[in-house]
Protein backbone atom coordinates (compact mmCIF):
# COMPACT_ATOMS: atom_id res chain seq x y z
CA UNK A 1 0.00 0.00 0.00
CA UNK A 2 1.28 3.46 -0.50
CA UNK A 3 1.87 6.31 1.70
CA UNK A 4 -0.76 8.18 -0.22
CA UNK A 5 -3.33 5.17 0.17
CA UNK A 6 -2.85 5.53 3.65
CA UNK A 7 -2.94 8.91 4.36
CA UNK A 8 -6.42 8.55 3.01
CA UNK A 9 -7.20 5.79 4.83
CA UNK A 10 -6.23 7.25 8.01
CA UNK A 11 -8.05 10.61 7.07
CA UNK A 12 -11.54 8.90 6.33
CA UNK A 13 -11.02 6.99 9.84
CA UNK A 14 -10.02 10.06 11.60
CA UNK A 15 -13.17 11.62 9.99
CA UNK A 16 -15.75 8.88 11.00
CA UNK A 17 -14.29 8.71 14.07
CA UNK A 18 -14.93 12.50 15.16
CA UNK A 19 -18.34 12.48 12.92
CA UNK A 20 -19.03 9.17 15.82
CA UNK A 21 -18.23 10.53 18.78
CA UNK A 22 -20.30 13.70 17.87
CA UNK A 23 -23.05 11.22 17.44
CA UNK A 24 -22.50 9.44 20.75
CA UNK A 25 -21.65 12.23 23.12
CA UNK A 26 -23.89 15.34 21.20
CA UNK A 27 -25.98 13.81 19.18
CA UNK A 28 -29.40 14.45 21.21
CA UNK A 29 -28.50 18.08 21.77
CA UNK A 30 -31.27 20.38 21.41
CA UNK A 31 -29.06 22.14 18.81
CA UNK A 32 -29.96 19.70 16.30
CA UNK A 33 -32.88 20.26 14.12
CA UNK A 34 -35.76 17.04 13.66
CA UNK A 35 -37.75 18.68 11.20
CA UNK A 36 -39.47 16.02 8.95
CA UNK A 37 -39.59 13.65 11.99
CA UNK A 38 -42.83 12.82 12.00
CA UNK A 39 -42.70 12.40 8.68
CA UNK A 40 -40.48 9.24 9.20
CA UNK A 41 -42.53 7.94 11.55
CA UNK A 42 -46.52 8.73 10.13
CA UNK A 43 -44.98 6.39 7.14
CA UNK A 44 -43.04 3.89 9.54
CA UNK A 45 -46.39 3.20 12.25
CA UNK A 46 -48.87 4.03 9.98
CA UNK A 47 -48.08 3.67 6.26
CA UNK A 48 -48.84 7.60 5.79
CA UNK A 49 -46.81 8.89 3.27
CA UNK A 50 -45.50 13.00 3.06
CA UNK A 51 -48.41 14.05 6.09
CA UNK A 52 -47.21 15.24 9.37
CA UNK A 53 -49.14 15.92 12.26
CA UNK A 54 -49.21 19.31 13.89
CA UNK A 55 -50.43 17.88 17.57
CA UNK A 56 -46.99 15.08 17.59
CA UNK A 57 -44.52 17.91 16.25
CA UNK A 58 -45.49 20.25 19.24
CA UNK A 59 -45.42 16.94 21.64
CA UNK A 60 -41.92 16.36 21.32
CA UNK A 61 -41.09 20.02 21.01
CA UNK A 62 -42.42 20.82 24.36
CA UNK A 63 -40.52 17.37 25.85
CA UNK A 64 -37.49 18.53 24.04
CA UNK A 65 -37.36 21.69 25.58
CA UNK A 66 -38.44 20.52 29.07
CA UNK A 67 -35.73 17.43 29.11
CA UNK A 68 -32.96 19.65 27.28
CA UNK A 69 -32.37 17.09 24.45
CA UNK A 70 -34.01 15.75 21.58
CA UNK A 71 -36.90 13.02 21.80
CA UNK A 72 -36.61 9.75 19.84
CA UNK A 73 -40.43 8.97 19.13
CA UNK A 74 -39.16 5.39 20.48
CA UNK A 75 -38.78 6.71 23.60
CA UNK A 76 -42.24 8.45 24.05
CA UNK A 77 -45.59 7.08 23.71
CA UNK A 78 -47.24 8.59 20.92
CA UNK A 79 -50.77 6.93 20.54
CA UNK A 80 -52.73 9.67 21.83
CA UNK A 81 -51.63 11.91 19.58
CA UNK A 82 -51.63 9.87 16.57
CA UNK A 83 -55.21 8.87 17.03
CA UNK A 84 -56.27 12.93 17.87
CA UNK A 85 -53.76 14.55 15.16
CA UNK A 86 -53.64 17.52 13.10
CA UNK A 87 -52.96 16.18 10.06
CA UNK A 88 -51.65 18.02 7.08
CA UNK A 89 -49.81 17.16 3.50
CA UNK A 90 -46.08 18.01 4.09
CA UNK A 91 -44.72 20.04 0.82
CA UNK A 92 -42.73 22.75 3.18
CA UNK A 93 -39.48 21.47 3.87
CA UNK A 94 -37.65 18.59 1.50
CA UNK A 95 -38.50 14.68 2.56
CA UNK A 96 -35.55 13.10 1.58
CA UNK A 97 -33.82 12.92 4.85
CA UNK A 98 -37.32 11.92 6.12
CA UNK A 99 -37.56 9.09 3.60
CA UNK A 100 -34.27 7.91 4.40
CA UNK A 101 -34.89 7.69 8.39
CA UNK A 102 -38.33 6.15 7.67
CA UNK A 103 -36.24 3.21 5.89
CA UNK A 104 -33.48 2.81 8.59
CA UNK A 105 -36.39 2.67 10.74
CA UNK A 106 -38.27 0.15 9.33
CA UNK A 107 -34.94 -2.32 9.02
CA UNK A 108 -34.44 -2.15 12.35
CA UNK A 109 -37.58 -1.90 14.15
CA UNK A 110 -36.41 1.19 16.11
CA UNK A 111 -37.60 4.81 15.73
CA UNK A 112 -34.47 6.07 17.45
CA UNK A 113 -32.12 8.97 15.84
CA UNK A 114 -28.35 7.05 16.22
CA UNK A 115 -28.99 5.20 12.91
CA UNK A 116 -29.65 8.29 10.64
CA UNK A 117 -26.71 10.05 12.55
CA UNK A 118 -24.10 7.08 12.29
CA UNK A 119 -25.48 6.51 8.17
CA UNK A 120 -24.78 10.48 7.90
CA UNK A 121 -21.17 10.15 9.46
CA UNK A 122 -20.10 7.33 7.83
CA UNK A 123 -21.34 8.81 4.12
CA UNK A 124 -19.81 12.43 5.00
CA UNK A 125 -16.22 10.75 6.45
CA UNK A 126 -16.00 8.99 2.98
CA UNK A 127 -17.11 12.44 1.35
CA UNK A 128 -13.16 13.30 1.67
CA UNK A 129 -12.05 10.57 -0.71
CA UNK A 130 -14.33 12.87 -3.33
CA UNK A 131 -12.56 16.09 -2.04
CA UNK A 132 -9.30 14.82 -2.49
CA UNK A 133 -9.95 13.53 -5.80
CA UNK A 134 -11.76 16.94 -7.35
CA UNK A 135 -8.70 18.94 -6.25
CA UNK A 136 -6.49 16.09 -7.98
CA UNK A 137 -8.63 16.33 -11.31
CA UNK A 138 -8.05 19.72 -10.99
CA UNK A 139 -4.71 20.34 -10.08
CA UNK A 140 -2.88 17.47 -9.54
CA UNK A 141 -0.93 18.27 -6.73
CA UNK A 142 -1.18 15.18 -4.18
CA UNK A 143 -0.25 17.14 -1.24
CA UNK A 144 -2.28 19.91 -1.52
CA UNK A 145 -5.33 17.45 -2.20
CA UNK A 146 -4.53 15.40 0.96
CA UNK A 147 -4.55 18.68 2.83
CA UNK A 148 -7.51 19.13 1.75
CA UNK A 149 -9.44 16.41 2.59
CA UNK A 150 -7.82 16.37 5.76
CA UNK A 151 -8.87 19.59 6.54
CA UNK A 152 -12.43 18.29 5.64
CA UNK A 153 -12.56 15.66 7.77
CA UNK A 154 -11.07 17.82 10.75
CA UNK A 155 -13.88 20.54 10.60
CA UNK A 156 -15.25 20.63 13.43
CA UNK A 157 -18.89 22.58 12.13
CA UNK A 158 -18.79 19.90 9.39
CA UNK A 159 -18.60 16.98 11.47
CA UNK A 160 -21.44 18.52 13.90
CA UNK A 161 -23.57 19.01 10.79
CA UNK A 162 -22.83 15.33 9.91
CA UNK A 163 -25.07 13.74 12.61
CA UNK A 164 -27.87 16.59 12.39
CA UNK A 165 -30.77 14.31 11.58
CA UNK A 166 -31.68 16.78 8.68
CA UNK A 167 -30.96 17.81 5.13
CA UNK A 168 -27.88 20.12 5.71
CA UNK A 169 -25.33 17.26 5.70
CA UNK A 170 -27.13 15.72 2.72
CA UNK A 171 -26.51 18.99 0.53
CA UNK A 172 -22.85 19.06 1.37
CA UNK A 173 -22.36 15.90 0.21
CA UNK A 174 -24.58 15.38 -3.01
CA UNK A 175 -22.51 18.98 -3.88
CA UNK A 176 -19.51 17.48 -3.53
CA UNK A 177 -20.47 14.22 -5.77
CA UNK A 178 -22.25 16.14 -8.23
CA UNK A 179 -18.97 17.98 -8.58
CA UNK A 180 -16.59 14.63 -8.81
CA UNK A 181 -19.36 13.24 -11.31
CA UNK A 182 -19.11 16.35 -13.64
CA UNK A 183 -15.34 15.94 -13.90
CA UNK A 184 -15.28 12.40 -14.83
CA UNK A 185 -18.01 12.64 -17.51
CA UNK A 186 -15.51 15.78 -18.66
CA UNK A 187 -12.76 13.26 -18.54
CA UNK A 188 -14.47 10.37 -19.89
CA UNK A 189 -15.07 8.70 -23.19
CA UNK A 190 -18.62 8.07 -22.50
CA UNK A 191 -20.31 11.77 -21.79
CA UNK A 192 -23.76 11.55 -22.23
CA UNK A 193 -23.53 8.44 -19.66
CA UNK A 194 -22.32 10.45 -17.17
CA UNK A 195 -24.35 13.58 -17.81
CA UNK A 196 -27.55 10.92 -17.14
CA UNK A 197 -25.75 10.08 -13.96
CA UNK A 198 -25.25 13.79 -12.76
CA UNK A 199 -29.30 14.52 -13.52
CA UNK A 200 -30.00 11.27 -11.76
CA UNK A 201 -27.68 12.17 -8.47
CA UNK A 202 -29.10 15.99 -8.61
CA UNK A 203 -32.91 14.76 -9.09
CA UNK A 204 -32.34 12.78 -5.86
CA UNK A 205 -30.19 15.41 -4.43
CA UNK A 206 -33.45 17.68 -5.13
CA UNK A 207 -35.29 16.10 -2.38
CA UNK A 208 -32.94 17.04 0.58
CA UNK A 209 -31.94 20.35 -0.86
CA UNK A 210 -33.45 22.13 -4.08
CA UNK A 211 -30.70 24.52 -4.84
CA UNK A 212 -28.36 21.20 -6.15
CA UNK A 213 -29.97 21.66 -9.48
CA UNK A 214 -27.91 24.35 -10.31
CA UNK A 215 -25.04 22.65 -9.74
CA UNK A 216 -24.32 21.10 -13.65
CA UNK A 217 -25.98 24.44 -15.21
CA UNK A 218 -23.69 26.57 -14.16
CA UNK A 219 -20.18 24.16 -14.17
CA UNK A 220 -21.48 23.84 -17.69
CA UNK A 221 -21.32 27.61 -17.92
CA UNK A 222 -17.98 27.75 -16.29
CA UNK A 223 -16.33 25.77 -18.84
CA UNK A 224 -17.95 27.43 -21.67
CA UNK A 225 -14.93 28.98 -22.60
CA UNK A 226 -13.31 25.52 -23.42
CA UNK A 227 -16.91 23.58 -24.56
CA UNK A 228 -18.70 26.32 -26.56
CA UNK A 229 -22.02 27.07 -25.97
CA UNK A 230 -23.54 24.59 -27.79
CA UNK A 231 -21.70 21.93 -25.74
CA UNK A 232 -22.53 23.65 -22.41
CA UNK A 233 -26.17 24.29 -23.32
CA UNK A 234 -26.20 20.15 -24.01
CA UNK A 235 -24.53 19.46 -20.90
CA UNK A 236 -27.29 22.05 -18.70
CA UNK A 237 -29.58 20.68 -20.27
CA UNK A 238 -29.22 17.20 -20.22
CA UNK A 239 -28.87 17.27 -16.78
CA UNK A 240 -31.61 19.41 -15.92
CA UNK A 241 -34.22 16.91 -17.89
CA UNK A 242 -33.13 14.25 -16.47
CA UNK A 243 -33.13 15.79 -12.76
CA UNK A 244 -37.15 17.14 -13.81
CA UNK A 245 -38.20 13.58 -14.80
CA UNK A 246 -37.33 12.41 -11.06
CA UNK A 247 -39.14 15.19 -9.73
CA UNK A 248 -42.07 14.83 -11.84
CA UNK A 249 -43.77 12.45 -9.23
CA UNK A 250 -43.53 14.77 -6.87
CA UNK A 251 -44.89 17.91 -8.68
CA UNK A 252 -47.68 16.01 -9.97
CA UNK A 253 -48.44 14.90 -5.96
CA UNK A 254 -48.06 18.84 -4.88
CA UNK A 255 -50.56 19.67 -7.97
CA UNK A 256 -53.01 17.34 -6.98
CA UNK A 257 -52.91 17.98 -3.25
CA UNK A 258 -52.45 22.03 -3.25
CA UNK A 259 -53.92 22.64 -6.57
CA UNK A 260 -50.61 24.75 -7.43
CA UNK A 261 -47.01 24.47 -8.89
CA UNK A 262 -44.76 23.19 -6.46
CA UNK A 263 -42.19 21.43 -7.93
CA UNK A 264 -40.29 20.85 -5.33
CA UNK A 265 -41.44 23.07 -1.91
CA UNK A 266 -43.66 25.23 -0.60
CA UNK A 267 -41.30 27.48 1.83
CA UNK A 268 -39.99 29.59 -0.62
CA UNK A 269 -42.16 32.86 -0.04
CA UNK A 270 -41.79 31.94 3.95
CA UNK A 271 -38.21 31.86 3.45
CA UNK A 272 -37.90 35.20 2.24
CA UNK A 273 -40.14 36.44 4.80
CA UNK A 274 -37.98 35.43 7.37
CA UNK A 275 -34.47 36.71 5.40
CA UNK A 276 -36.22 40.00 6.58
CA UNK A 277 -35.66 39.53 10.22
CA UNK A 278 -31.70 39.50 9.58
CA UNK A 279 -31.68 42.90 10.47
CA UNK A 280 -34.04 44.55 13.31
CA UNK A 281 -37.37 44.58 11.47
CA UNK A 282 -41.13 44.07 12.90
CA UNK A 283 -42.00 42.94 9.12
CA UNK A 284 -42.07 39.20 9.74
CA UNK A 285 -44.35 39.44 12.92
CA UNK A 286 -46.14 42.01 11.05
CA UNK A 287 -46.82 39.50 8.21
CA UNK A 288 -47.61 36.94 10.29
CA UNK A 289 -50.33 38.35 12.69
CA UNK A 290 -51.86 39.94 9.33
CA UNK A 291 -52.38 36.40 8.10
CA UNK A 292 -54.00 34.98 11.10
CA UNK A 293 -56.27 37.85 11.30
CA UNK A 294 -57.22 37.74 7.68
CA UNK A 295 -57.58 33.86 8.33
CA UNK A 296 -58.61 32.66 11.78
CA UNK A 297 -57.58 29.42 12.19
CA UNK A 298 -54.94 29.30 9.38
CA UNK A 299 -51.96 26.92 10.24
CA UNK A 300 -48.73 28.02 9.98
CA UNK A 301 -46.20 26.56 7.39
CA UNK A 302 -49.57 25.19 5.55
CA UNK A 303 -49.97 25.63 1.57
CA UNK A 304 -52.27 28.58 2.55
CA UNK A 305 -50.06 30.36 4.83
CA UNK A 306 -47.00 30.15 2.26
CA UNK A 307 -49.49 31.68 -0.62
CA UNK A 308 -50.09 34.31 1.65
CA UNK A 309 -46.05 35.35 2.76
CA UNK A 310 -46.00 35.92 -1.43
CA UNK A 311 -47.94 39.02 -1.27
CA UNK A 312 -46.36 40.11 2.14
CA UNK A 313 -42.87 39.89 1.28
CA UNK A 314 -44.20 41.93 -2.35
CA UNK A 315 -45.34 44.66 -0.69
CA UNK A 316 -42.91 44.91 1.94
CA UNK A 317 -39.69 45.08 -0.83
CA UNK A 318 -42.23 47.67 -2.19
CA UNK A 319 -42.34 49.55 0.51
CA UNK A 320 -39.13 49.57 2.03
CA UNK A 321 -36.82 48.71 -0.97
CA UNK A 322 -33.48 50.49 0.48
CA UNK A 323 -34.03 48.14 3.79
CA UNK A 324 -33.94 45.25 1.59
CA UNK A 325 -30.96 46.37 -0.16
CA UNK A 326 -29.15 46.82 3.43
CA UNK A 327 -30.63 43.05 3.76
CA UNK A 328 -28.95 41.79 0.60
CA UNK A 329 -25.78 43.52 1.49
CA UNK A 330 -25.74 42.02 5.14
CA UNK A 331 -26.50 38.73 3.44
CA UNK A 332 -23.13 38.67 1.36
CA UNK A 333 -21.24 39.65 4.15
CA UNK A 334 -22.66 36.80 6.71
CA UNK A 335 -22.16 34.51 3.92
CA UNK A 336 -18.37 35.71 3.33
CA UNK A 337 -16.16 37.36 6.33
CA UNK A 338 -19.03 37.34 8.61
CA UNK A 339 -19.87 33.16 8.25
CA UNK A 340 -19.79 31.78 11.53
CA UNK A 341 -21.46 28.62 12.76
CA UNK A 342 -22.13 28.49 16.93
CA UNK A 343 -24.00 25.16 17.42
CA UNK A 344 -20.67 22.84 17.31
CA UNK A 345 -18.81 23.75 20.99
CA UNK A 346 -22.78 24.64 22.44
CA UNK A 347 -21.24 27.39 24.78
CA UNK A 348 -23.38 30.78 23.52
CA UNK A 349 -20.98 33.29 24.93
CA UNK A 350 -23.35 35.66 22.82
CA UNK A 351 -21.90 37.25 19.44
CA UNK A 352 -18.69 38.84 19.45
CA UNK A 353 -19.13 42.21 18.65
CA UNK A 354 -21.95 42.58 21.35
CA UNK A 355 -19.97 40.93 24.12
CA UNK A 356 -19.63 43.23 27.12
CA UNK A 357 -15.66 44.77 26.48
CA UNK A 358 -15.63 43.91 22.78
CA UNK A 359 -13.82 41.08 21.50
CA UNK A 360 -10.66 41.44 23.61
CA UNK A 361 -12.47 40.53 26.31
CA UNK A 362 -14.24 37.96 24.82
CA UNK A 363 -10.86 36.06 24.16
CA UNK A 364 -9.39 36.81 27.92
CA UNK A 365 -12.79 35.48 29.66
CA UNK A 366 -13.87 33.11 27.12
CA UNK A 367 -11.03 32.16 24.52
CA UNK A 368 -13.17 28.86 23.13
CA UNK A 369 -15.98 30.96 22.48
CA UNK A 370 -14.10 33.45 20.25
CA UNK A 371 -12.71 30.57 18.56
CA UNK A 372 -15.88 28.81 18.06
CA UNK A 373 -17.45 32.04 16.21
CA UNK A 374 -13.80 32.74 14.48
CA UNK A 375 -13.34 29.61 12.75
CA UNK A 376 -15.25 29.59 9.76
CA UNK A 377 -13.83 33.43 8.99
CA UNK A 378 -10.44 31.94 9.17
CA UNK A 379 -11.21 29.45 6.99
CA UNK A 380 -12.98 31.96 4.48
CA UNK A 381 -9.88 34.41 4.71
CA UNK A 382 -7.10 31.90 4.32
CA UNK A 383 -9.43 30.53 1.53
CA UNK A 384 -9.38 33.76 -0.26
CA UNK A 385 -5.30 34.19 0.10
CA UNK A 386 -5.29 30.34 -1.53
CA UNK A 387 -7.07 32.04 -4.21
CA UNK A 388 -4.99 35.02 -5.02
CA UNK A 389 -1.79 33.18 -4.77
CA UNK A 390 -3.36 30.39 -7.23
CA UNK A 391 -5.26 32.65 -9.52
CA UNK A 392 -2.29 33.28 -12.12
CA UNK A 393 -1.17 29.51 -12.72
CA UNK A 394 -4.63 27.73 -12.88
CA UNK A 395 -7.10 30.59 -14.02
CA UNK A 396 -9.53 28.05 -15.86
CA UNK A 397 -9.61 25.92 -12.70
CA UNK A 398 -10.17 28.85 -10.06
CA UNK A 399 -13.09 29.76 -12.90
CA UNK A 400 -14.73 26.71 -11.92
CA UNK A 401 -14.29 26.59 -8.45
CA UNK A 402 -15.38 30.62 -8.18
CA UNK A 403 -18.81 29.26 -9.82
CA UNK A 404 -19.80 26.66 -7.45
CA UNK A 405 -19.11 29.23 -4.74
CA UNK A 406 -20.96 31.43 -6.11
CA UNK A 407 -23.83 28.95 -7.19
CA UNK A 408 -24.15 27.27 -3.43
CA UNK A 409 -23.95 31.34 -1.90
CA UNK A 410 -26.05 33.44 -4.31
CA UNK A 411 -29.43 32.08 -3.73
CA UNK A 412 -29.30 32.34 0.03
CA UNK A 413 -27.84 35.80 -0.92
CA UNK A 414 -31.55 35.84 -2.48
CA UNK A 415 -33.30 34.76 0.33
CA UNK A 416 -32.06 34.11 3.17
CA UNK A 417 -29.04 32.97 5.24
CA UNK A 418 -28.33 30.80 7.73
CA UNK A 419 -24.68 29.74 8.64
CA UNK A 420 -25.18 25.92 7.80
CA UNK A 421 -26.85 26.48 3.78
CA UNK A 422 -23.33 27.74 3.12
CA UNK A 423 -21.26 24.51 4.31
CA UNK A 424 -21.68 23.09 0.81
CA UNK A 425 -18.99 25.92 -0.49
CA UNK A 426 -16.83 24.79 2.15
CA UNK A 427 -15.05 22.10 0.29
CA UNK A 428 -13.99 24.64 -2.12
CA UNK A 429 -11.94 26.84 0.66
CA UNK A 430 -10.33 23.70 1.91
CA UNK A 431 -8.79 22.91 -1.56
CA UNK A 432 -7.57 27.03 -2.02
CA UNK A 433 -6.19 26.32 1.27
CA UNK A 434 -4.47 23.33 0.71
CA UNK A 435 -3.20 24.71 -2.61
CA UNK A 436 -2.09 28.30 -1.30
CA UNK A 437 -0.41 26.45 1.35
CA UNK A 438 1.77 23.89 -0.70
CA UNK A 439 2.33 27.10 -3.02
CA UNK A 440 4.37 28.99 -0.06
CA UNK A 441 5.74 26.23 1.15
CA UNK A 442 7.45 25.86 -2.32
CA UNK A 443 8.38 29.48 -1.81
CA UNK A 444 10.07 29.06 0.88
CA UNK A 445 11.42 25.68 -0.08
CA UNK A 446 12.89 27.84 -2.59
CA UNK A 447 14.39 30.70 -1.48
CA UNK A 448 16.01 28.29 1.24
CA UNK A 449 17.75 26.64 -1.65
CA UNK A 450 18.69 29.54 -3.78
CA UNK A 451 19.93 31.63 -0.48
CA UNK A 452 22.26 27.86 0.21
CA UNK A 453 23.34 28.18 -3.16
CA UNK A 454 24.45 31.55 -3.34
CA UNK A 455 26.39 31.04 0.04
CA UNK A 456 27.96 27.99 -1.37
CA UNK A 457 28.97 30.73 -4.32
CA UNK A 458 30.53 32.53 -2.12
CA UNK A 459 32.10 30.15 -0.38
CA UNK A 460 33.58 28.69 -3.54
CA UNK A 461 36.05 31.13 -4.73
CA UNK A 462 37.55 31.62 -1.28
CA UNK A 463 38.80 28.04 -0.72
CA UNK A 464 39.87 27.92 -4.55
CA UNK A 465 42.55 30.75 -3.62
CA UNK A 466 43.61 28.90 -0.69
Amino acid sequence: MSRRSFALIAIVLLGLGIRVTYAVTTGHSTTLLTVGVDIAHNIVAHGHWFVDNRRADDYLGLLAKQRGHLIDPASVNLSYVDKHGVWYPEADHPVGTAVVTAGLWALTGSERFIQIEVLQAVIDALAALLVYWIAMQLFNRPRAALLAALAYALYPPLAFLAIDPYDDIWAVDFTIAIVALYLLMTKSGYRWRWLIVCGLVAGVGAYFRPQVLLIVPVLALATLARTGWREALRRALTASLVAALLLAPWTIRNYETFHGFVPVRSGVWETLVSGLSELPTNLVHEAEVDIVREHPGILAESAAWHADMKHYFIRAVEQHPLFYVEVLLHRVALSTVLVNEIRWMHRGAGAVLDYKGGPLALLVAHPFELLEYALPNVVFVLAMIGLALSWRRWKEQSVFLVALVLCVLLPYIAMHVEERYLFPAFFVYFIWIGLGAELVLERVKHRVIARRRRRWRAVAPAHGEV
